[in-house]
């Protein structure tokens, strides 16, 4: 153990640090590729983190159109991490590239406009200081 403070919550407070970086419309330079978190690490944690959201609506915890809209995200992260299989209807279109881009011009927008994904606060101020 590298701390007092349990795995969890470090890693999550290194979270929150993007959240209010995000927040602020800052984002600092990424650290040197450390060659801790292999692919197949990354693919894991995603579907980790899909059945907890599925446990969670389920439970009804969080609300189904939060859910979804996680899951969604996820798949951006998983697309990008290893490319999801194929999507297809029965007529042969390919389901799932109009929706990937779909859900990225989303984040784009997000990501490039004053909204911020914390509830009550707007991007470029300081969520401590609100």
């Amino acid at each position: 153990m590298t701390s007092q403070v349990p795995l969890d919550s470090r890693l999550y407070g290194a979270g929150q640090r993007l959240l209010v970086e995000f927040a602020q419309g800052k984002e600092r330079p990424p650290a040197a590729r450390r060659d801790v978190v292999q692919e197949q690490d990354a693919v894991d944690a995603v579907v980790m983190v899909l059945a907890t959201i599925q446990e969670q609506m389920h439970a009804s915890r969080i609300r189904p159109e939060v859910g979804s809209r996680m899951a969604a995200l996820l798949m951006l992260i998983r697309d990008f991490i290893r490319p999801l299989p194929e999507g297809t209807a029965a007529d042969g279109r390919d389901l799932l590239t109009a929706d990937l881009a779909e859900m990225v011009d989303v984040v784009r927008l997000i990501g490039g406009s004053r909204i911020s994904p914390i509830p009550g606060h707007q991007r470029g101020t300081d969520p401590a200081q609100v």
